[in-house]
C-alpha cells in the first residue's frame, strides 16, 4: 500500500497579528514575534510516526511504522497485513521533548502526554501534529491512502504597552491548559495541574529593520500624538495544549476558561502579580494575542489608562487603542514574593 502523509496547517496568523499588533508603533513586536512563530507554526514535519490498531483483533497495535518525512507532504510505500484498521499517526514528535506518546498497544488510550514537572513546564518549541482515520486494508492489489496531520498545540501571547511603568523584567506563566491529546478521541484532558512557562519576545533589535536607521527608529519613539516619548511594547509568548472550550468559574456572569498569571519586576525591585483571567478558549492551532496596559505600580489594565498615566485627552474609541474583550477580570497583588508575602488590591 502506498501512505501520503500530509500536513494541514490552518490557522489564524495573520488575521490576529493585523487586529492586534497592526499600528505602527507595533511594528517592531510584531516582527520580533512572527520572526519567533517561524519555528512554531511550521509547515512541514520532520518525523512521522504511524500506528495501526487492528479491529478485528480487539484494537490491539499489530503494526508500526516510523519514518522521516521532512516536507510538508511524503509518500511512504508499506508492506501492512491485511486487515480492518483504525490508523493514529504523530508528526514532529522530536521536536517537541516535553511530550511523549503513552498507550500505543491500546488505540483508545493512545495520548501525547505532557511530561509532569513540579515546576511550570517549558513552552513547546514547534507544532505537533497528529492524524487518525480508518483503513480497510485487503488481502490482495494495490492501495493508496491519505493521511492527514493537524495541528494539535497552540499559541498565545500577551502584548504589554508599558509607557507608565518603569519594568526591570517580567515573567508569565499559563494555567487552565490541557496536560494531554487522546489522538483516536481527537479529545483533551485537564487531570494534571499543568502550568506553562512563557517566553519573553525581545521586539528591540527589530526596530531598525522595520522603521528605518537609528536616525528614524529614535524619532519612533516619539509619539507626536501624545506629545511624549514612549517606550517599546513588550510581549510574552507561550504554546502548549489548548484550554477548555467552557469554563469552569466566573467572575460575575462572565466565564474563566484560563488564566495568564503577570509577574512585573519593578525598577524599585519589588514584583507585582497579576492573575488575568480570559473568557475566550484557546483552540488548537490558533493564535491569540491578548493586549493589555501597565499602571505605574506594575497593574495590568485591558483598556488603556488615561489620566495620570498618559497626558492628553481621552479617546475611548480610538482605534489603536481598544479594550480587550477576551479579558474578563484582574487580580492584583501588590509587593508579591515566592512566599506569598503580598499587599493584595483588588
Amino acid at each position: 500500500m502506498e501512505m501520503t502523509c500530509t500536513v494541514n496547517l490552518v490557522n489564524n496568523k495573520e488575521e490576529e497579528l493585523n487586529d492586534k499588533l497592526g499600528t505602527l508603533h507595533d511594528l517592531p513586536l510584531r516582527a520580533a514575534l512572527e520572526d519567533y512563530l517561524s519555528d512554531v507554526f511550521v509547515d512541514d514535519a520532520h518525523d512521522v510516526d504511524m500506528l495501526f490498531y487492528d479491529q478485528r483483533r480487539r484494537g490491539k497495535m499489530t503494526f508500526r511504522e516510523s519514518e522521516v518525512m521532512d516536507a510538508e507532504q511524503r509518500v511512504f510505500s508499506l508492506q501492512v497485513p491485511a486487515s480492518d484498521y483504525r490508523v493514529a499517526a504523530v508528526a514532529n514528535l522530536s521536536a517537541v521533548p516535553m511530550l511523549s506518546l503513552q498507550g500505543e498497544e491500546d488505540g483508545y488510550a493512545l495520548s501525547l502526554v505532557q511530561k509532569a514537572s513540579k515546576d511550570p513546564v517549558p513552552s513547546h518549541p514547534s507544532a505537533i501534529y497528529a492524524a487518525r482515520r480508518r483503513m480497510l486494508v485487503r488481502d490482495e492489489g494495490d492501495q493508496s491512502f491519505d493521511l492527514n496531520f493537524h495541528m494539535a498545540n497552540t499559541v498565545a501571547a500577551v502584548a504589554l504597552n508599558c509607557d507608565s511603568c518603569e519594568v526591570r523584567s517580567i515573567r508569565a506563566t499559563f494555567s487552565g491548559l490541557a496536560d494531554t491529546f487522546r489522538i483516536l478521541d481527537s479529545a483533551y484532558s485537564f487531570d494534571q495541574h499543568i502550568v506553562l512557562e512563557a517566553k519573553v519576545v525581545d521586539a528591540s533589535p527589530y526596530v531598525s529593520s522595520t522603521v528605518g536607521n537609528d536616525e528614524e527608529a529614535e524619532r519612533f519613539l516619539y509619539d507626536i500624538f501624545w506629545e511624549r516619548w514612549t517606550k517599546l511594547p513588550l510581549m510574552v509568548c507561550g504554546v502548549g495544549f489548548p484550554s477548555p472550550s467552557v469554563g469552569s468559574a466566573v467572575v460575575g456572569t462572565y466565564p474563566i476558561i484560563w488564566t495568564v498569571n503577570l509577574y512585573v519586576t519593578l525598577a524599585d525591585g519589588s514584583t507585582t502579580r497579576n492573575d488575568i483571567y480570559i473568557g475566550k478558549p484557546l483552540e488548537p492551532s490558533r493564535l491569540m494575542i491578548v493586549k493589555g496596559w501597565l499602571t505605574a505600580n506594575g497593574s495590568f489594565m485591558n483598556t488603556p489608562p488615561h489620566q495620570p498615566y498618559l497626558p492628553g485627552p481621552e479617546f475611548p474609541d480610538n482605534p489603536d487603542q481598544p479594550a480587550d474583550s477576551t479579558v474578563v477580570g484582574v487580580t492584583v497583588m501588590l509587593n508579591w514574593t515566592e512566599g506569598m508575602n503580598q499587599s493584595p488590591d483588588l
